[in-house]
């Protein structure tokens, strides 16, 4: 038997920002006893820190049994940081199951994992920044990939068990749903479903409390139990159709992995298909996500009642562009349901426990996976700082969601200006077409950094009357110039002007017409901004 042991309890592993802005390795145990001086988890992928705050959150839920209710969490909120008896007593008792290399039962791992021809895979399969082989972007390459530290393959790990692609996978013998040596795809693990809401405070100790709803109806802790506090797990499918609460969701085991090692580095990986597991109506374990009703789903089903599926972000779009779905005001309150998180900042607010305008960031992650589901193709990492307020109280929610409504008006009719100033410049096909999406992205770039500042700025004391007339001047103003830099470089065919079609028949435009159309647009749907302008009331 080897005494070779990686103990992440009390050996470094977990990639760390100081508050000096320099990174370090830390263990569990000085993660926890550190996390008041700690500015945030800081590993390879936004998806990595996310993956390793929920096995923390895991940690410190199991650790506090009996700590139920919001005077509890503030009681913790105030002291400022950790007790470490409780933590230090936990770790303790299940310390062989943090074990890395344990002979028996390594963390996060089945120990004889084996298929038919006992070989291992390269470390490239458990890296997720190296997708199906194809360097689409990477934070590793050539040799690197040979070997790894044993501390960067346990984050790794985490990793895989949280976000690792679907796909054919090794076929490891124990497990009945292999066939011809291949497992066959089971889904993303698990949390390749969300599109993942991290509530962040100004040290990593806030931002674990603050993502930590305790005494909200959530599973029994006498049988949500995290997956070291359940018997070794073996290649075969565990068999349970759904988890037993938050802590059990937070470490579901969605493959069974082993790492090959020779004491000092991760050598190969093996890995294969664990528990599946479909996140529809899952909204009463999984605080960390919103919703959206299914009718997909409810038809695939054959039912009526509502299905609900996690919303997921789009990599491409800033986050504030579908603040809609994540605060669940507008048009996607009448199809969805909010995300405990914001449940529980509300609770926390309304209780008189947390500050309501204490400032904290709305940090978004997920990932967008290609080809069925088996590579990544894109991550996506943003956060909007902003008061408790805004994220708990719905009227303070609805006027940042509308504020984003009126971004998104203006630079509609910046997209339309656009389009005509080129098909009065003589341009055929898709090119007016071209010219629009050009334009909206552009408007809302001129956008992005001006509404994340108003953002910042909305509080408790904040009055919508006053404050929507205002920024939506601002959002004239911002447009109003990029419209004229258009008009400026549409050339002189475009002053000219010419007929252009128009539903059946023709109609004569040219850049004067064109941007004459686009100041009456805005003044007819912006007309308060533009009253309050008047009156001398907006800088």
């Amino acid at each position: 038997m080897s005494n070779t042991s990686f103990d992440l309890t009390k050996t470094p592993w977990v990639q760390v920002r100081l508050s000096s802005g320099d990174l370090t390795e830390l263990s569990l145990l000085d993660i926890f006893a550190q996390a008041h001086e700690l500015r945030a988890i800081a590993g390879e992928l936004a998806t990595q820190d996310a993956a390793v705050l929920r096995l923390l959150l895991a940690i410190l839920r199991r650790s506090h049994p009996h700590t139920q209710g919001t005077e509890a969490w503030g009681e913790l909120w105030r002291r400022g940081r950790f007790d470490m008896a409780p933590l230090v007593g936990y770790l303790e008792r299940y310390r062989d199951r943090f074990d890395l290399l344990h002979p028996r039962t390594p963390f996060y791992q089945v120990a004889d994992l084996h298929t038919a021809k006992g070989e291992l895979t390269e470390l490239t399969r458990l890296v997720a920044d190296i997708p199906a082989g194809h360097q689409y972007f990477t934070t590793r390459a050539g040799p690197a990939l040979e070997s790894m530290t044993l501390a960067e393959s346990a984050r790794w790990l985490v990793h895989c068990q949280a976000f690792d692609p679907s796909g054919i996978k090794s076929g490891a013998v124990g497990d009945d749903r292999v066939k011809g040596g291949k497992g066959y795809p089971i889904g993303v693990a698990w949390c390749g479903w969300l599109g993942l809401v991290i509530v962040e405070g100004e040290n990593l100790f806030q931002t674990l409390l603050l993502n930590l709803p305790i005494g909200t109806g959530d599973g029994d802790p006498a049988v949500d139990l995290p997956v070291w506090e359940r018997p070794p797990q073996t290649a075969a499918v565990d068999g349970r159709a759904f988890p037993a609460g938050p802590a059990d969701l937070a470490t579901w085991q969605s493959r069974r992995v082993r790492i090959g090692h020779d004491g000092t580095h991760a050598t190969g990986v093996l890995i294969a298909n664990g528990d599946p597991l479909h996140p529809r109506n899952r909204f009463h374990d999984e605080f960390m996500t919103g919703w959206r009703r299914s009718e997909q789903q409810m038809r695939n089903l054959g039912t009526t009642e509502d299905v609900f599926m996690p919303r997921t972000h789009l990599p491409d779009r800033a986050v504030w562009r579908g603040l809609d779905g994540l605060l669940l005001a507008g048009d996607a309150a009448a199809t969805g349901r909010v995300g405990r998180w914001r449940n529980w900042l509300a609770q926390l607010r309304n209780d008189g426990e947390l500050p309501e305008d204490a400032p904290v960031r709305m940090r978004a992650v997920g990932v967008q996976y290609g080809s069925q589901s088996s590579v990544i193709d894109d991550i996506t990492d943003d956060a909007l700082p902003m008061s408790v307020a805004t994220l708990s109280d719905p009227v303070l929610g609805a006027l940042a969601v509308d504020a984003v409504a009126d971004v998104d008006a203006a630079v509609r009719f910046l997209g339309t200006l656009a389009a005509e100033l080129a098909e009065v410049s003589g341009a055929s096909g898709d090119t007016p077409g071209a010219a629009r999406s050009s334009a909206r992205e552009r408007g809302y770039e001129a956008l992005d950094v001006p509404y994340r500042t108003w953002l910042r700025g909305l509080s408790s004391q904040t009055e919508r009357d006053v404050e929507r007339p205002r920024w939506q001047r601002q959002v004239c103003d911002t447009v109003i110039a990029v419209a004229r830099d258009l008009v400026r470089n549409a050339g002189p065919v475009a002053w000219v002007g010419r007929e252009v079609p128009r539903g059946s028949g023709t109609v004569y435009l040219d850049a004067a017409l064109a941007e004459n159309n686009f100041y009456h647009q805005l003044r007819k749907t912006f007309a308060p901004a533009f009253e309050t302008q008047q009156e001398g009331e907006v800088e």
